[in-house]
């Protein structure tokens, strides 16, 4: 926090306190217009690994998100820059725009950074240092696997994790963890492993889950199916014409 010293998000109240300040089903509502999931895990449901009794968010309570903040020594909120993309994700920008009043009635000063992917991506990501404090990322695993967003997102060692861990969220047990899942060939234990991993990212509040995103396609009248694909492209072999 410029001019104090200190980096507020270091303590897992203040991160617990953002979290509870979202209200997830409003976004849901009325940004997404129903075309989204809330979620409470950092995967989605068909990535191997997903845990579904682990899918519950931390419940959406304003009053104690300002408890958490006081008690962490922020009684009075902070500053902070919020970086969004405006051109990324399905309604990122209004996403963003929608939690900017809900961090305010908790005492957060936040000022918006919306701008073209190109340079957001630059700016969280490593060409400038992951030179931002709070800021909203998508992703889906390429390989389906939950060890794809652990090695990007929640991990930083050894070289070559943490991509896209531009809030540098780190711990050592979670890191074994990582290592030992990418090569455990026993679905049990891997999935316990997983689990682990999971747990104690989610009691740290290592990242504030949002929600899945829809995939959402027009299809004009003269067509009589499309089969539409979780890659979210067209495959035409697969669209039938009236």
């Amino acid at each position: 926090m410029s001019g104090s010293g200190k980096n507020p998000f270091k303590d897992v109240r203040v991160r617990k306190a953002f979290y509870q300040a979202i209200d997830i089903d409003a976004i849901e509502r009325v940004v997404m217009r129903g075309a989204a999931t809330p979620t409470g895990l950092m995967i989605a449901p068909g990535i191997i690994g997903f845990q579904k009794d682990m899918n519950e968010r931390f419940p959406y309570d304003p009053e104690a998100a300002k408890a958490l903040l006081a008690e962490a020594g922020y009684a009075e909120g902070f500053p902070v820059t919020f970086d969004c993309p405006n051109d990324r994700y399905v309604n990122d920008e209004a996403i963003c725009t929608a939690i900017v009043p809900m961090l305010e009635r908790i005492g957060i000063r936040v000022t918006p950074n919306f701008q073209t992917k190109s340079l957001h991506f630059d700016k969280i990501g490593g060409k400038e240092g992951n030179n931002t404090s709070f800021y909203m990322l998508g992703w889906t695993p390429g390989s389906y696997d939950a060890f794809n967003m652990l090695q990007n997102i929640v991990t930083m060692r050894p070289e070559g994790h943490g991509t896209w861990n531009s809030g540098h969220y780190d711990n050592p047990r979670v890191e074994e963890l990582t290592l030992l899942i990418q090569k455990e060939t026993d679905e049990d234990k891997r999935n316990a492993m997983i689990r682990e991993a999971f747990q104690i990212h989610q009691d740290e509040v290592g990242h504030i889950p949002l929600h899945q995103q829809a995939l959402a396609w027009g299809v004009a009248d003269t067509v009589a199916e499309v089969k539409q694909r979780p890659q979210n492209d067209v495959d035409l072999r697969y669209v039938v014409m009236k």
